[in-house]
């Protein structure tokens, strides 16, 4: 994977396709792998690129890991490839990135995908972040990942898939780990749900425990305009689990954005029926 020199950290990412760029931010210990799907199905009609955040897949994490700094260093990757404007699609803890790149900088984003995601853990997040990091003094990542992946995935989702999520979790530090961990569970960006005024996408798994329907639910209230879609038999990594139905679902509404663009640019939206 090639990399770039971006505040002090060598960034790992993936890149495919032409035309409107598309940035894809993952979960929590896992990396770009998790979008091989997504890239397949948007290369054809979007440029892609997926980054690793800080600590994680190929990156490096030398000054730190947090809400702020993974922010900046994605509108700093965007900037260095030459994005001046491009849509955003995070799923679990990168939706918190996606939202904070809107308060920096709104007039970068032509478009949010928030997936499987949250504002705010609230009082459930010191207790997780105590009890992860007592975990990790007595278990290797590996078997910690194992436990993760086997109750995060869901049943049907194919083997290979869940081996290779193991092995991402597994490479990382448990102190990356444990700095991810605490940095997104104390964020809370709910204050700026409302402010946000870009087409906004929110997919959930109707099986996910971790960030379930109903918070995704109220995601996409407080961000007017938004649109909510649910996708079934997915749990936490919806597009780990169905990646056909969530692909199509990220797919039609990027694609329904550069048709009204295309319509717009040529006086058709205006034109009567």
């Amino acid at each position: 994977m090639p990399h770039l020199a971006i505040n002090g950290e060598q960034i790992a990412y993936r890149e495919q396709g032409a035309g409107e760029p598309v940035v894809l931010v993952h979960s929590l210990g896992t990396s770009s792998h998790i979008w091989e799907t997504t890239i397949a199905a948007l290369a054809p009609y979007f440029r892609v690129i997926a980054i690793d955040c800080r600590g994680h897949g190929g990156s490096s994490n030398r000054g730190g890991f947090s809400v702020d700094a993974i922010a900046d260093d994605l509108l700093a990757a965007a900037s260095t490839l030459d994005l001046p404007r491009f849509h955003y699609v995070g799923i679990s803890m990168s939706g918190l990135f996606g939202v904070t790149i809107w308060a920096k900088a709104p007039e970068r984003l032509l478009s949010l995908t928030l997936a499987d995601s949250y504002a705010s853990v609230g009082v459930a997040g010191p207790p997780r972040v105590a009890a992860t990091r007592e975990a990790l003094k007595t278990t290797s990542m590996r078997d910690f990942a194992t436990a993760y992946v086997n109750d995060t995935l869901m049943p049907a989702t194919p083997r290979p898939v869940y081996d290779e999520t193991i092995d991402a979790i597994a490479g990382m530090t448990p102190k990356n780990y444990l700095q991810t961990l605490e940095a997104i569970i104390t964020a809370d960006v709910t204050a700026l749900l409302a402010t946000i005024r870009v087409p906004t996408l929110v997919i959930v798994g109707e099986r996910d425990q971790r960030t379930p329907v109903t918070v995704s639910g109220r995601l996409a209230a407080a961000i007017k305009g938004s649109r909510l879609v649910v996708v079934p038999e997915a749990g936490h990594l919806a597009v780990l689990d169905q990646p056909k139905t969530f692909n199509n679902a990220i797919s039609r509404f990027l694609m329904t954005m550069k048709i009204e663009a295309k319509k717009s640019t040529f006086g058709w939206a205006n034109r009567p029926e």
